[in-house]
């Protein structure tokens, strides 16, 4: 991927280096032709409603869950910390929590559980697109 600043970077690196945290199921870089590197989120809910729990969070559905500003700030500690050692220009600048995993069914993962990229970014579009203030 090239950022619209010409910086290439790596989508599958930062992918593993913040997704290899616990309270993430699965990662999807975006940032091909855009000024910084996002990110769309799907939180590990098993243990995203155990945290929830225990600090006292409530919520009625996943959805809500993810809306809510004590778990946005939490993924955003969690993010900045995972990523400190990459490059400024490889860091997720911006990211969206989802409430629904990406799948085969949907056209949005190869059989071998690869993301197909194209796809999640035409069906998401509007999501991506609210990061960039577009």
């Amino acid at each position: 991927m090239k950022t619209s600043g010409g910086k290439y970077i790596a989508p599958q690196l930062i992918e593993t280096t913040i997704g290899k945290d616990h309270f993430i199921e699965q990662i999807s870089i975006i940032g091909d032709q855009r000024k910084y590197v996002a990110a769309l989120i799907v939180p590990a809910f098993d243990a995203l409603e155990d945290y929830a729990r225990s600090n006292n969070i409530s919520w009625t559905s996943r959805a809500d869950l993810i809306q809510h500003p004590e778990i946005i700030q939490f993924y955003h500690e969690r993010i900045e910390h995972n990523q400190k050692e990459l490059a400024g220009f490889e860091k997720v600048k911006k990211f969206k929590l989802m409430a629904k995993q990406f799948t085969q069914e949907d056209g949005e993962m190869t059989p071998t559980m690869k993301l197909k990229r194209e796809v999640i970014n035409e069906k998401y579009h509007h999501v991506i697109d609210s990061m960039y203030g577009e």
